[in-house]
């Protein structure tokens, strides 16, 4: 089972990658951030990575970022991944990207989701999910949660991705 990490940081570039043949693909963009914790890191960011709401990055945007820790990374300097996911930073808005099981507990069991009618649910590409969202990777957008364990939210968002 896949693991996926977050990594928070504010854009500081955003340019299209190179492929090997030294040309420019324009198919997937190299979006490098400034992190407190590990400094310059460049994203991987494909046409299947997903941008919640499709909102435009640009510099100096804070963002999250979600990244499969069980695939390769190259060892070079500065770190370089492969993102699933992004999500711009706003104040009140938090968010978990990870499996969760068919009580909505995420797989650390560290929240737990109470959709309510007003949460959206949707795939990626911003069709309506059928049925309960459990047993699949979700990308959960939420402001608030009690303080137990697993924390308990009522989500704004759920997106649901079927294969991660």
């Amino acid at each position: 089972m896949a693991t996926f990490f977050p990594i928070t940081g504010t854009v500081t570039q955003i340019e299209p990658m190179q492929s090997s043949a030294n040309n420019w693909c324009g198919c997937s963009l190299m979006i490098s951030i400034s992190t407190d914790y590990q400094g310059m890191v460049n994203l991987v960011v494909t046409p299947y990575t997903y941008i919640f709401n499709q909102e435009a990055l640009q510099p100096g945007d804070s963002i999250t970022a979600f990244y499969d820790a069980s695939a390769p990374a190259p060892l070079i300097f500065p770190p370089q991944y492969r993102v699933v996911a992004i999500v711009k930073n706003m104040d009140g808005r938090m968010m978990d990207f990870s499996y969760y099981d068919e009580n909505l507990v995420n797989f650390a069991g560290t929240l737990q989701l109470a959709p309510t009618d007003n949460t959206v649910i949707a795939y990626p590409n911003g069709q309506t999910f059928p049925g309960s969202p459990a047993n699949h990777y979700l990308l959960v957008i939420y402001s608030t949660s009690t303080r137990s364990i697993p924390a308990l939210t009522e989500p704004s968002s759920i997106t649901v991705f079927c294969c991660a």
